[in-house]
């Protein structure tokens, strides 16, 4: 194997992982957008963020 064919195969590695990054920022900001359109759903003065929060710690320690 010479260096330009380890030098390409880093640059389709740098490419993969740059795009396996934008998936989980795409995640985790899905993520915030459930919590937020969840946020003040009922018409109450309650922390919703803070609400859904707990229900999914709840959750995980099941």
């Amino acid at each position: 194997m010479n260096i330009s064919e380890i030098e390409k195969k880093l640059v389709e590695l740098d490419k993969n992982l740059h795009l396996i990054l934008e998936m989980i920022r795409k995640a985790k900001k899905s993520e915030e957008d459930i919590v937020e359109s969840v946020a003040g759903a009922w018409g109450y003065n309650v922390d919703s963020v803070d609400f859904v929060r707990e229900l999914r710690r709840m959750k995980s320690e099941l």
